[in-house]
C-alpha cells in the first residue's frame, strides 16, 4: 500500500511519531555514548530522509549539523549504485566540504530497509573531541588538523570492515573514546530504522514516499507564505565586524538578502572578506547551514526541518571567501565565523521584522583539552562554555546560554571527573549584557587550573574577544570576552600548556541590547543592581540613575541627572 494523506491530522500524527522515533535515537546516545561533548553537550543531530535523499525529520539538535546533511546522503545515492547499498550497510564520512564544516563532525548514516526494499536513510551527525592532526589553532591546511574519511563504509550487510575501523583508530589520540562514541551512533540508528519499520507495518504503508511527499510539500507552502507576509519585497543588507585573530583587523561580513514577488529569498555574502590562513573559515556546506536555520528562526520557527523549508531560500557565497573556503583550506575553528551568519540576517532585516530577531550575542568559547591520565592513557574532550543571549524585541537575553549553536554548557561536576583539572571559580560578569529597555544576557568569567603532573594541552577558542556583540534600535553593544594567565592577556585564539598549578581564565563576552537604555523602567534597573548584574556605577552612566550608598533610589538626584543630559 502507497496510503492516502490528505488529512492534515493524520499527517501531523505521523509526522510528530516519525520525530519522536529520533528523539529517542537521541535520548540512545546521549546514554551511551563516550565523551561529554556529545552525552553532555548535546552537540550532536539526528534525521531522517526518504530514498531519495530528501530530510523529511529531525529531533531537536545541534542547528549546525542539521542543514547541510542532505549532501551526505546524496553523495552516497551519487557514489554508489542501488545494489551496493544493503541491508545493515553503514556509511561515514567527516568531509568537511560535505558534512559539518571541520573534521570534529562526523557522520554516521544508515540506510533503512522495510521487507528488503529500501525506504529511506537515517543520519547522525556528532563533534567528537578528537579526530588527530596538530595540538595547534595555527595549522595552515586541513591535512594538519586531523584524519579526513570520505563517504565510505564502515558496515557492510551488517559485518564490520575491520580495516576502516583499524584506519580509524589509529590516527586518534582516544580510539576507545572515539570507537565508543561511533558505535552509540550507530545503536541509534538501528533503533530508529527498527521504529520506522515497526511505524509503516502499523499505518500499513510500504514505504515512506507519501508520508514524505506531503510533509515536504505543505513546508514548502508555509514558508513561502510566511516570507511574502513578513518580508516586504526589496533588497536589505548588512555589514557586521567580527574577531580574526590577533594580528589582524577585524573581519567584515557582508550580506544583501532579497526577496522577489514568487517568496523567494537570495541571500548573497559578496563583499565578505577572504579566507583566512589559519583555521577560521566556514566550508559552504557550513555557511548554507547557518543561512537556513536564521531565515527559519524569522519565517518559521515552529515549523521542523526538512526539505520543503529550503526549497524557497538560494545562498550564494564567494568562492574564497571566508564563509566559501576553498579545499585544503584549514577549519578547524570554523564556529568563530560561522556563528555570526544568524545576526549579519537579523541585522539586514531587523527594520522590518523587529519582534522576529534578537541582539547580537555573546557566541561561546571551545576549549579542546588534551591531557594524559595517571596511567598513561590519553585523555580528550572539548567542553563549551556561553556567553549571554542578545536582548529579544520584549525580553532580556539570557545569561551564559548558547545562540545561535543549540549546544549545552559542560557542567563543571563531569569536567573535573574527566579531566584532571579544577574549575577554580565560575562567575557572572557585572555589566556585560548590553544595556537597553531589554538588557542583555550576562557573560559569565571561568578558572581552570590543571591538576595534572603531566603538561594539559589546551586550544582556546573564544568567539568575541576584539568585537562586541552588537545592540539593536539604540541597545547597546555586550561587554567584550578575554583570556588571562596570571596578568598576561592572551589572544582570542590560542595554544596553551598548563602545567600542574597553572591557572588559565577566560571570560565571556555578554549579548547586545534592545531599544534605549533610558527607556529601561527604574525598577528594573534596580533588580538588576541589587543581584549584581549591573553595578551602582553602570546603573548612573548608562542609565542615569543615582543611587546612595545602601542601594536606594535617590530620586532628587536622578531628576537632576537625568534632565542634565536631555539639555
Amino acid at each position: 500500500m502507497t496510503g492516502s494523506f490528505t488529512d492534515a491530522i493524520d499527517i501531523e500524527i505521523q509526522w510528530q511519531r516519525l520525530i519522536s522515533f529520533l528523539s529517542e535515537a537521541a535520548l540512545t546516545i546521549v546514554k551511551t555514548s563516550f565523551s561529554k561533548i556529545v552525552s553532555e553537550g548535546g552537540d550532536f543531530g539526528c534525521l531522517f530522509y526518504d530514498k531519495h535523499g530528501r530530510m523529511i525529520a529531525q529531533d531537536t539538535g545541534v542547528s549546525s549539523k542539521l542543514a547541510p546533511s542532505p549532501r551526505t546522503v546524496a553523495t552516497i545515492l551519487e557514489r554508489f549504485s542501488a545494489g551496493k547499498i544493503n541491508e545493515g550497510d553503514v556509511f561515514i564520512t567527516n568531509d568537511p566540504w560535505l558534512c559539518c564544516g571541520h573534521l570534529y563532525d562526523i557522520s554516521v548514516i544508515k540506510p533503512l530497509f522495510h521487507r528488503g526494499a529500501l525506504i529511506g536513510f537515517g543520519e547522525c551527525l556528532a563533534h567528537v573531541p578528537d579526530i588527530g592532526g596538530s595540538l595547534t589553532n595555527n595549522s595552515r591546511e586541513v591535512y594538519e588538523e586531523g584524519l579526513c574519511l570520505p563517504v565510505i563504509h564502515l558496515i557492510k550487510a551488517g559485518e564490520d570492515i575491520p580495516e576502516v575501523w583499524d584506519l580509524i583508530r589509529a590516527n586518534v589520540r582516544v580510539p576507545d573514546q572515539l570507537e565508543g562514541d561511533i558505535r552509540a551512533f550507530i545503536s541509534a540508528l538501528e533503533l530508529g530504522e527498527r521504529r520506522v519499520t515497526a511505524f509503516l507495518a502499523d499505518q500499513k504503508l510500504d514505504n515512506l514516499q507519501g508520508i514524505a511527499d506531503e510533509i515536504i510539500r505543505r513546508s514548502e507552502s508555509a514558508i513561502r507564505k510566511s516570507i511574502l507576509e513578513n518580508i516586504p519585497p526589496g533588497v536589505y543588507t548588512n555589514r557586521i565586524s567580527l574577531d580574526g585573530l590577533e594580528s589582524e583587523e577585524p573581519l567584515s561580513l557582508s550580506v544583501t538578502i532579497e526577496r522577489d514577488e514568487n517568496g523567494n529569498l537570495t541571500v548573497d555574502y559578496d563583499g565578505t572578506d577572504g579566507q583566512s590562513a589559519v583555521g577560521i573559515n566556514c566550508t559552504e556546506a557550513y555557511s548554507h547551514a547557518w543561512t537556513l536555520y536564521a531565515i527559519r528562526c524569522i519565517v518559521a520557527p515552529s515549523t521542523p526541518y526538512n526539505e520543503g523549508l529550503f526549497k524557497p531560500i538560494s545562498m550564494k557565497a564567494p568562492l574564497g571567501s571566508f564563509l566559501n573556503a576553498r579545499h585544503p583550506a584549514p577549519v578547524r575553528m570554523k564556529s568563530s565565523t560561522g556563528n555570526f551568519i544568524p545576526a549579519a540576517i537579523f541585522g539586514a532585516l531587523a527594520s522590518i521584522t523587529p519582534e522576529r530577531v534578537i541582539a547580537e550575542s555573546g557566541i561561546k568559547c571551545v576549549i579542546r583539552c588534551f591531557a594524559t591520565a595517571d596511567d598513561g592513557r590519553a585523555l580528550a574532550e572539548t567542553p563549551h562554555f556561553m556567553g549571554g543571549i542578545g536582548a529579544r524585541y520584549s525580553k532580556d537575553g539570557v545569561s551564559c546560554m548558547s545562540f545561535p549553536a543549540a549546544g549545552a554548557e559542560t557542567p563543571i561536576e563531569m569536567l573535573e571527573n574527566s579531566l584532571p583539572i579544577t574549575i577554580t571559580h565560575k562567575k557572572l560578569i557585572p555589566d556585560s549584557g548590553g544595556p537597553g529597555r531589554y538588557r542583555g544576557g550576562l557573560g559569565q568569567q571561568i578558572g581552570i587550573r590543571s591538576e595534572s603532573a603531566h603538561p594539559l594541552k589546551m586550544l582556546v577558542q573564544n568567539i568575541k574577544v576584539h568585537t562586541a556583540a552588537i545592540g539593536y534600535a539604540g541597545g547597546h553593544d555586550g561587554g567584550h570576552g578575554f583570556n588571562r594567565m596570571g596578568d598576561r592577556d592572551l589572544p582570542g585564539k590560542t595554544n596553551v600548556v598548563l602545567q600542574k598549578g597553572e591557572t588559565i581564565e577566560i571570560g565571556l563576552s555578554g549579548g547586545g541590547g534592545m531599544f534605549d537604555p533610558q527607556t529601561r523602567p527604574i525598577d528594573n534597573v534596580l533588580s538588576d543592581v541589587a543581584a549584581g548584574l549591573v553595578t551602582p556605577a553602570a546603573a548612573r552612566r548608562v542609565y542615569g540613575l543615582v543611587l546612595s550608598d545602601d542601594g536606594q533610589l535617590d530620586k532628587a538626584a536622578t531628576q537632576e541627572l537625568r534632565t542634565a543630559r536631555r539639555a
